[in-house]
């Protein structure tokens, strides 16, 4: 199901796919595909407002968090890399967002349970370790990437 199909004030996200498993519970799934779900700087920005809107939204009582096909998030995008190491602007931003992500998940009142499968790095590692039950195949590769 698609993000427009589950709910309109989702059908904005460009990384990010959204179903419902169950009507109240919202499933994302981080979707990079080609580079194992690496956070660019489009990802790394909607899993960082996500959580507000999943915190407001009355339909949603609980997520699940997954990556998808083999790898939960191969950590950040080279080209996203080399702009953070290139611009000090750019860096401070991502600085900023990468605080505001640990914050968002800290505070939104619905459980989340990540699905962690293959390799968890940066931002996506942050999420599904964040998430109030973390569940790690036998496969997860749990590494950080700095």
């Amino acid at each position: 199901m698609t993000a427009a199909a589950t709910d309109d004030r989702y059908a904005r996200y460009q990384r990010l796919k959204f179903d419902r498993p169950h009507p109240r519970v919202l499933r994302v799934t981080m979707s990079n595909p080609g580079k194992l779900n690496a956070a660019d700087a489009v990802m790394h920005g909607e899993l960082t407002g996500l959580w507000r809107e999943i915190d407001v939204d009355p339909t949603v009582s609980a997520v699940i968090l997954q990556g998808e096909g083999k790898a939960f998030s191969a950590g950040g995008d080279f080209g996203m890399i080399d702009s953070i190491i290139a611009d000090f602007h750019t860096r401070a931003a991502n600085w900023k967002e990468a605080r505001d992500l640990v914050y968002n998940i800290i505070n939104c009142s619905k459980p989340i349970v990540s699905s962690i499968r293959g390799p968890a790095v940066g931002a996506g590692l942050v999420c599904g370790l964040l998430a109030d039950v973390s569940i790690a195949a036998n496969d997860a590769r749990i590494i950080d990437g700095h």
